[in-house]
């Protein structure tokens, strides 16, 4: 059955429409009207009850939680995720989990409040509280890449998927560029097929 996504682009509805290019996988997606707010009431709310994005449909399973999703797709398509009980898969689900658990929220009230919003709507306080967490953050994966070219056993995988989206917008916010390490790896994200489709 075909796999439905629900979002809008440049929301993390976009980092699992990369991982399902990248994973060849079936799906349609459904562009909401953000700025209307169609999110945020039925029918897209008996999906979403938070009414946030993204959501999936795959046949009559409902997701919420782009983390979830990811993990799910790259299970489905047998690919992009290292084998089940291997230390590896532990470090696969690490990464996940902390782009969207840890580094998502600051990294995207960032880019709101220096790039996205109009200047009226942004918040110069809200953008400097996120930058220790967003330094952490790079740090951390500057660490945790060493020398390798991806994050998990030197192979691409959904994690790099995962991570690549919060990379894609500190790009766009002019703070990854002071890293040339993560730089180098936004690079070689960035210039992958399936995220040209998506992002341009």
């Amino acid at each position: 059955m075909t796999i439905e996504l629900f979002g809008f682009p440049g929301t993390r509805s976009s980092r699992v429409q990369w991982l399902l290019e990248e994973l060849e996988l079936p799906y349609e997606f459904h562009q909401l009207a953000l700025f209307e707010g169609e999110h945020k009431r039925p029918p897209y709310t008996d999906r979403h009850p938070h009414g946030l994005i993204p959501a999936a449909s795959d046949g009559d399973m409902q997701l919420i939680e782009s983390a979830a999703m990811v993990l799910h797709f790259a299970d489905k398509a047998g690919k992009l995720a290292p084998a089940i009980g291997s230390d590896a898969r532990g470090r696969y689900y690490q990464f996940v989990i902390y782009a969207v658990a840890t580094v998502d929220v600051p990294t995207i009230d960032y880019y709101l409040h220096t790039v996205a919003f109009p200047e009226a709507r942004r918040d110069a306080a809200k953008a400097e509280a996120a930058k220790p967490t967003i330094a952490t953050a790079m740090a951390y994966l500057e660490r945790e890449l060493g020398d390798s070219p991806y994050l998990v056993g030197g192979e691409f995988s959904a994690a790099d998927v995962a991570v690549g989206y919060d990379l894609h917008l500190l790009v766009g916010a002019k703070r990854l560029q002071s890293s040339e390490r993560l730089m180098r790896y936004y690079e070689s994200l960035s210039g992958r097929p399936a995220f040209k489709k998506v992002f341009g």
